[in-house]
């Protein structure tokens, strides 16, 4: 009697508590991706500063393997952060050829998906973000997963409604922060797909 009585209570934490540890790993990977990247772009405007030179980091489909990952403008695989030395925001010629010259990678869980208002962020050599041509000046980075960006709590008010999604925005001095706020996150013109 009381192995079953222990098996029934046991049943119903499990009832309870799977469902928000399924919800617990999902916000896990989209805080997990943002802050990420959030550490790739710190890395690199550091570099920048400490190697004074241009660094840009670029979308790429490769991360995984940064002796050989380009810059490819829809790529949502991941960013490689790296010494650009002709300033063009794209890895490509010399810069390719040579390993040494990524800074940083970052590469995403295949279940949490991106959008961006732009595809290269660039660092000049005192840490301001470069204005490269054709390139927003505050860029905007959306990290999703099947929830969107709804917010958690439906009934909060909305100077306070917590997105599922995360959001990462770099500012034309440089700095970069990773948001939560709904009502944030909605202006941002970024949308989750």
């Amino acid at each position: 009697m009381e192995l079953l009585v222990t098996l029934a209570v046991a049943a119903v934490l499990l009832g309870v508590g799977v469902p928000s540890f399924r919800d617990f790993m999902r916000n896990g990977r989209l805080t997990g991706a943002a802050n990420d990247l959030l550490i790739t772009i710190v890395t690199a405007r550091n570099e920048a500063v400490r190697r004074q030179t241009v660094v840009s980091i670029c979308p790429t489909t490769t991360p995984e393997t940064p002796d050989t990952a380009n810059c490819t403008a829809g790529a949502t695989q991941g960013w490689i952060a790296f010494i650009d030395a002709d300033s063009s925001c794209q890895r490509d010629g010399a810069e390719l050829a040579d390993n040494q010259n990524v800074v940083a990678t970052m590469a995403k869980h295949s279940l949490v998906t991106t959008t961006k208002n732009g595809s290269c962020i660039s660092f000049a050599a005192n840490g301001f973000r470069r204005v490269v041509t054709g390139q927003p000046n505050t860029l905007r980075v959306m990290f999703c997963d099947s929830r969107g960006i709804n917010p958690i709590y439906a009934g909060m008010p909305a100077a306070t409604a917590i997105s599922f999604a995360r959001g990462l925005e770099v500012l034309p001095t440089g700095r970069a922060s990773v948001s939560r706020l709904n009502q944030e996150l909605g202006g941002w013109g970024v949308a989750c797909p």
